[in-house]
């Protein structure tokens, strides 16, 4: 039956019957018909099936002479900016719609595009939907449906539309409190040192390490010792930083916002922005083993250092689509060692304020030190307010642990999850919008405004 209903339509569209048992009373109606022949027989046949055919007739006609589009507004998007997305349902039938149900199946949370709507003949119909964007994150607009029915609700049509957008929403980046920076680097704004051309080679060599640049090695010296030999550089005061994030997740606690994963990636965010597009003029890399929303499996990524804005939305996109993983900052630190190179520093964020729960991270970043990186430590510490947290051994741990990394000078600095910072980046756009005047009207105009 379906099959035969469906004949000839397009593969989005489909045909169901919804009210089948009026059908019945044909073969009674016929029956009576030929046994006991009256006019009133007649008119209730050729009713019913004249009925049924002007339903099919109306649904059949819509089937492949609707078409809904759908534009995002926003391009860029952080968490807390607003999307919105018009939507435009165009009807090339000679039928109106009298109603119909657009069914959205976008999976960004909290967004709810679908509504009832209607459209007059060879016309179309506009609406706009909006939500705020309350987490990072990558999410599906789409695909959507159109589900109506003949004036008599007696077929359902429904149209597929099965092409989805994916839309990508950053983190926010914020301004961060004054945090310490690896003690053992001068800072770019110290003139007094920095050498006129970038690194300098200096007069003396030593054995070729992973992560050594081929660049500087120096092959008189390789040739003459029969190994690979590099050039010591002097490096510049504003050299590269590697943010190194503990995404394992047998150390984070809390939900949403106020989670101390969701901080700690804020936190990468922020200090990527600051360092690449602030005074400092840095160039920074991206350590951090987590698991991609899409896959689900931990992996490792490792965005090597490079000044520019087109890094740090590299990277921004990079925490964007990462959640938390198995991976211990141990172990990736003890993996990743030779991939960090011998000079500059590294900024750890954690949310391993027990130095009980730390593990031998700390021993990693000493051992990291040897080998000429000099590091610093964020201690992410669970939001207050926490039910069964308690706030005063929480910080009795936290300056156990400031005081051992103290000791062995990598300088540290705790921040509260959830700790309201104002948002720092911010872009233009323009937006469309539409208000109704008294009488009826309507009026359009575009304003212009900073969002971030």
């Amino acid at each position: 039956m379906r099959r035969l209903l469906n004949r000839g339509l397009p593969e989005q569209s489909r045909i169901d019957l919804r009210i089948g048992w009026p059908l019945l009373l044909l073969p009674i109606v016929l029956l009576n018909q030929i046994f006991a022949p009256h006019p009133v027989w007649v008119v209730l046949s050729v009713t019913l099936a004249g009925l049924y055919a002007l339903g099919y007739l109306w649904v059949r006609s819509l089937g492949p002479a609707l078409d809904v589009a759908r534009a995002r507004v926003s391009t860029i998007l952080v968490a807390g900016d607003l999307l919105q997305e018009e939507f435009e349902l165009r009807n090339l039938s000679r039928l109106p719609v009298l109603w119909a149900e657009f069914v959205d199946q976008s999976d960004l949370p909290g967004y709810e595009a679908g509504r009832v709507i209607a459209c007059g003949a060879l016309s179309s119909y506009r609406w706009r939907a909006e939500v705020e964007c309350k987490q990072r994150g990558v999410f599906r607009l789409g695909p959507h449906r159109l589900h109506l029915q003949d004036p008599l609700g007696l077929f359902d049509l429904q149209v597929d539309f099965p092409h989805h957008d994916v839309v990508l929403i950053y983190p926010r980046v914020v301004e961060l409190p004054r945090l310490a920076l690896p003690h053992g680097n001068t800072q770019g704004s110290d003139r007094r040192r920095r050498p006129l051309r970038g690194v300098q080679p200096a007069a003396t060599v030593t054995e070729y390490r992973p992560g050594d640049s081929l660049r500087h090695i120096h092959w008189r010296t390789s040739a003459h010792r029969g190994r690979l030999m590099v050039k010591e550089l002097e490096t510049e005061p504003s050299g590269d930083v590697w943010v190194v994030l503990d995404l394992c997740g047998r150390v984070h606690s809390g939900s949403g916002p106020s989670s101390t994963l969701e901080t700690s990636i804020i936190l990468a965010a922020s200090l990527a922005a600051e360092l690449l597009a602030g005074r400092e003029q840095r160039a920074v890399g991206l350590l951090v083993a987590g698991s991609e929303a899409a896959s689900g499996e931990t992996q490792p990524w490792l965005i090597s250092p490079l000044p520019g804005q087109a890094q740090l939305w590299q990277m921004m996109a990079a925490l964007a689509r990462i959640d938390a993983g198995n991976v211990p900052l141990a172990d990736l630190l003890s993996s990743n060692g030779p991939a960090l190179g011998r000079r500059g520093s590294l900024i750890v964020i954690t949310p391993q304020v027990d130095i009980g729960q730390a593990g031998d991270w700390p021993a990693q970043l000493l051992h990291l030190k040897g080998l000429g990186l000099e590091s610093s430590a964020v201690l992410v510490s669970p939001a207050s307010g926490e039910p069964g947290a308690d706030e005063e051994a929480l910080r009795a741990r936290l300056g156990t642990t400031q005081a051992l990394l103290a000791r062995v000078e990598i300088p540290s600095a705790v921040v509260e999850a959830g700790s309201p910072l104002r948002s720092v980046l911010r872009f233009r756009r323009k937006r469309t919008v539409i208000r109704s005047t008294p009488t009826g009207g309507v009026v359009t105009y575009e304003v212009e405004e900073e969002v971030g």
